[in-house]
């Protein structure tokens, strides 16, 4: 690492240093433009005064691309992570969120083809095909994408029809675990001034997990129509639709935490391969010996197969229009989702979520100059329901969730460009946001008590073994049930509770016929409407040094709205907010031969959201989206690409970063209380989150079961996903064997130094750093009308955990990437 440390700061020092009359070089084989959207207007990417990284269509296909997922391997600053079902967390620079429920906003904004989604899912489940470039931008973007864009937003963008062009293409590949990639697009020139272009997808493998988990089953279609009856006018209209089957992601059963008798805890590996899933064989005989809580049995095997079933489909259009004032554009749009999955949680038997998602958006822009301003002013409105009735079944607790949540939002913003003089530009922007958040929810938990009734407090596993309580078929393990109704059903034909059993609208006791245990129902509505709303705000100077040399200063300040969650104890949380400094500077010397990008960054991050299992008043286990007070980032990345030659391309992308949390405190109870960090037990009035009136005589908040809330202060800890440094290299060599044939060569790898993926800090969420080494070389024809290529990904051949999970009942469940996977692909253009 030092040396790759060396030969960057080396290579940049020169870089700079390259006096201007290097510009008059031969001008042949320069670094190509890639020309972006990221600030609603067309522009290079180094003319624009921001940190983006942009991927061209080539170079995702190049780099084994087909989801997004994969961006990873060409964007340094970000990470992903998927614990499982359909909910994706993204992370930029350290700012994001595990967000484990729909929802949950995320902090940073996913887009498809100009569109803010509400959603992650819709972009980062869907196929990779027919795409022009992703867009990665780093850092707040409170102006021109507004809320939920704390750490940045990332776009994906489809090509457009092209008019006056019939064409087609193909890429087909075939690989290792019956690996099959195909996508395929047609352009037709419906007339003069109109064109139709239709693609589509289909991308399957087998499960990289014995029990078939971590497989891929995803088709996806899209359609667009473009007309120009007017140079002035013109109007895209598009839908596409995406399938996704198969198992989904799958986890592996790392190890089991057990109490050692003096407070803490003792971790016992599971010696199982990574490979296993959580259904496998010997994954099962491993679960039957994990003890469950807070009934104390051991755990059954997984009651039925993970499966997911998810369809996004959607329509937009997009109308521009220039006029004497400025170009006006206009884009309606409407996605839709729904989800049907049972997936494998850390604390779960099978989770079992049923979601229906409906977004309306309208943005319409008005963008021009007048004098020595640039201007952009526009409007956003954005409408969002989500009805949700899922449960995740912990076998002894079953929590049943049934909400309708409504978003609407509205925001106006502008953002101005001063032209001072030929060189400095000035830039300012704001935008006011206001949302108003709705929830109609109902959790009602099963929980299975035993050695005593729930006021009395928590059996111990020693009482709860003399009574029996582990003995097979003692206990009730609940199945996958979406009412309550359903599951007093099941008790009662099963003869676990009286037969004359009935169900009432509050809390309530039913006692075990076998006289071992109880069971309790808690019943909590969460019904309530809340506005939240803020002026979020740039300003940025911009100075060129040289036609391509450009230095950039930016403060920018972020929003992500507040909202509500079924959870007893937190049912809202607060927005959170973000003030960026950024300093950077982009260039292109050897008359763009070399390009050497940097940026410096201070980010002050307050009242983040964050979410993390905890138990609820009831002594339920949650996932809690809380606030969870102050952070500090900062850091730098240099983006540099050489050509050396006229067909040899060199890129390293380099990223430092030194994160803390300035004040982190997570609250929990025994015996889901196993944070490595220092705690102390807390008493009414003293935060925000116990406050002080309260009928508790001694002022001790304690859970239902009689457990003492604790207090772990996190603080200095450093954020989830946030490497201290991340390097990706990348080069390509182009080889002509005569006019008409091409040899072509890459090879990319990428270090990830250490980093943590929980908040609990404990031992095994510490992702160790680890090399990723991608390789590919291709036979093309020279005018690259087709191609073959043979390929290999993950060279290493090994799988890094990227989602570690602890389980509130001890269990650490751990995901892994993708092993070393190989194939051919053939592409074409006619």
């Amino acid at each position: 690492m030092r040396k790759v440390l060396i030969c960057t700061t080396a290579l940049t020092v020169f870089a700079m240093a390259v006096p201007a009359y290097a510009q008059e070089a031969d001008g042949s084989g320069g670094i190509e433009e890639i020309i972006v959207t990221a600030q609603k207007k067309e522009e290079s990417a180094q003319k624009a005064g921001i940190a983006i990284d942009a991927v061209s269509a080539d170079k995702l296909l190049d780099r084994g691309i087909v989801s997004a997922l994969d961006i990873t391997k060409s964007v340094p600053a970000i990470s992903f992570a998927n614990p499982g079902g359909n909910v994706t967390s993204i992370f930029l620079r350290g700012v994001g969120n595990i967000t484990t429920s729909s929802y949950v906003d995320p902090a940073v904004t996913p887009s498809y083809d100009g569109v803010v989604l509400g959603r992650g899912g819709g972009v980062f489940g869907a196929a990779f095909f027919d795409l022009s470039r992703v867009e990665v931008l780093k850092g707040p973007q409170g102006i021109l994408y507004g809320r939920n864009a704390t750490g940045g937003a990332v776009n994906v963008l489809p090509a457009r029809p092209e008019i006056g062009s019939t064409g087609a293409g193909f890429n087909v590949s075939f690989g290792n675990y019956d690996t099959v990639n195909a996508d395929a697009y047609v352009n037709v020139a419906t007339g003069e001034n109109s064109a139709l272009r239709i693609a589509g997808s289909r991308q399957t493998h087998d499960g990289y997990n014995l029990d078939g988990t971590d497989d891929k089953d995803v088709s996806g279609l899209r359609a667009q129509y473009l007309i120009k009856p007017s140079e002035d006018l013109s109007v895209r209209l598009s839908a596409d639709w995406t399938d996704v089957g198969g198992a989904g992601i799958g986890g592996n059963y790392t190890g089991v935490f057990v109490p050692n008798g003096t407070g803490g805890y003792t971790f016992l590996p599971s010696n199982l391969g990574i490979s296993e899933g959580m259904n496998s064989a010997a994954s099962n005989v491993y679960r039957q010996g994990v003890l469950g809580s807070p009934g104390f049995g051991f755990l059954n095997s997984m009651n039925r197969p993970q499966t997911q079933d998810i369809t996004y489909w959607g329509v937009n259009a997009e109308v521009i229009w220039k006029t004497g004032i400025g170009t006006v554009t206009i884009l309606p749009a409407y996605r839709s989702t729904k989800d049907r999955t049972f997936f494998y949680g850390p604390a779960f038997n099978t989770a079992n979520t049923n979601e229906d998602i409906d977004q309306y958006s309208l943005e319409a822009r008005l963008g021009g100059s007048a004098g020595m301003f640039d201007y952009v002013l526009g409007t956003f409105l954005y409408k969002e329901r989500i009805q949700g009735r899922n449960q995740y079944n912990q076998e002894f607790v079953l929590p049943i969730q049934q909400y309708d949540q409504s978003t609407k939002s509205v925001a106006a913003f502008g953002q101005l460009t001063a032209h001072v003089t030929d060189q400095l530009r000035l830039l300012g922007g704001a935008r006011y946001t206001r949302d108003r958040k709705n929830m109609d929810g109902l959790l009602n938990n099963f929980i299975t008590f035993c050695g005593g009734t729930p006021g009395n407090g928590f059996a111990t596993p020693p009482a709860s073994f003399g009574l029996g309580c582990a003995n097979p078929g003692a206990l009730p393990h609940y199945p996958n049930f979406l009412t309550t109704t359903d599951t007093l059903n099941w008790l009662t034909g099963n003869g676990w509770i009286a037969p004359s059993s009935t169900l009432q609208p509050n809390a309530q006791v039913f006692s075990l016929t076998n006289g071992i245990a109880q069971i309790l129902k808690t019943h909590k509505p969460v019904v309530g409407g809340k506005t939240f709303s803020r002026v979020t705000w740039k300003l940025s100077t911009e100075y060129d040094l040289a036609p391509s040399n450009m230095l950039y200063a930016t403060v920018e300040t972020g929003y992500r709205a507040g909202g509500f969650q079924l959870s007893e104890g937190q049912p809202v949380y607060q927005p959170e907010f973000i003030t960026a400094f950024s300093v950077g500077s982009k260039n292109r010397f050897f008359n763009n031969r070399l390009q050497v990008n940097f940026e410096g960054f201070l980010w002050k991050y307050k009242d983040q959201q964050i979410t993390y299992f905890t138990v609820d008043s009831s002594g339920t286990l949650i996932s809690s989206n809380e606030n969870a007070g102050k952070a500090t980032i900062k850091g730098f990345d240099i983006d540099m690409i050489a050509r050396p030659a006229r067909n040899t391309t060199i890129g390293m992308k380099v990223q430092y970063l030194d994160t803390k949390y300035d004040d982190l405190h997570l609250y929990t109870a025994a015996p889901r209380d196993n944070f490595a960090c220092g705690s102390t037990a807390v008493t009414y009035g003293s935060n925000s989150r116990f406050p002080a009136t309260t009928t508790n005589p001694a002022g001790t908040p304690v859970l239902a079961g009689g457990a003492q809330v604790k207090d772990f202060n996190c603080s200095s800890n450093p954020s989830l996903f946030s490497p201290k440094w991340t390097v990706n290299i990348d080069a390509e060599q182009v080889v002509p064997l005569n006019d008409d044939l091409d040899l072509v060569g890459n090879i990319s790898t990428a270090w990830r130094a250490k980093q943590w993926g929980a908040f609990e800090y404990l031992p095994f969420e510490l992702i160790p750093s680890y090399w990723t080494t991608d390789a590919s070389i291709t036979l093309r024809k020279s005018d690259g009308a087709l191609s073959l290529t043979a390929f290999a990904y993950n060279l290493e051949n090994k799988r890094r955990d990227i989602a570690p999970q602890s389980s509130p009942i001890g269990v650490a469940i751990s995901h892994y990437t993708a092993p070393r996977t190989y194939g051919l692909r053939l592409s074409g253009r006619f």
